[in-house]
């Protein structure tokens, strides 16, 4: 009896160490909103610590989180930013960056299941942006514009905003940078099939 209470309790712990590694979209979404202390912690249970932390004027700071579990960082995160907005943390902004393709499509299905639809193309300094939203939130997909899905050097930035902080605080760019004809099969919101609608 006690082999088998034994191996029931490291699958368990196994379980449960390996779901903690993980945070999801949602998990984002929500922490988006939080305090700095509340991402701190849950970040710091991930084993990604503070790296540094920048002063940025009007009651907003910038941190910038580093992952410590080398072994992990092909398939999760290597950084995770938050820019902190102290009195009006509706307007706090959250992305990561990952190099996994795989990792990428999982959230993009996630992204799809929790009713985000994608919004609009733009190119900023060969950046490529694909825009989501579910009309409260707003992501940004963030890619180089001169590199493969299939090169282990590609980097994928998750950013995360509300959605009206995301149209007022960019609104000029939207407008300058939006690419006008998109073919939807160069985005990455083709790969799971997202719902479209016009770029507004």
């Amino acid at each position: 009896m006690k082999p088998l209470l034994s191996i029931a309790t490291l699958l368990l712990l196994f379980s449960t160490f390996g779901y903690s590694q993980n945070i999801s979209i949602a998990d984002f979404l929500q922490l988006r909103g939080k305090s700095n202390n509340v991402i701190e912690s849950r970040l710091t249970s991930l084993n990604i610590q503070l790296y540094d932390q920048d002063e940025m004027g009007s009651g907003k700071t910038h941190y910038t989180y580093q992952n410590n579990n080398v072994s992990e960082k092909s398939s999760s995160f290597e950084w995770v930013d938050f820019v902190y907005a102290q009195d009006a943390q509706w307007n706090n902004r959250l992305s990561f960056q990952i190099q996994n393709i795989e990792q990428v499509k999982k959230y993009l299905t996630e992204m799809k299941a929790l009713g985000f639809y994608f919004s609009n193309k733009k190119v900023v300094d060969r950046q490529i942006f694909e825009v989501y939203s579910d009309g409260v939130n707003t992501i940004e997909l963030i890619t180089s514009q001169n590199r493969n899905a299939n090169d282990n050097n590609m980097y994928f930035n998750f950013a995360f905003y509300s959605a009206d902080e995301y149209q007022y605080a960019f609104a000029t760019e939207n407008k300058k940078y939006n690419v006008p004809h998109i073919n939807q099969n160069d985005l990455y919101a083709d790969l799971v099939g997202f719902p479209m609608t016009a770029a507004k």
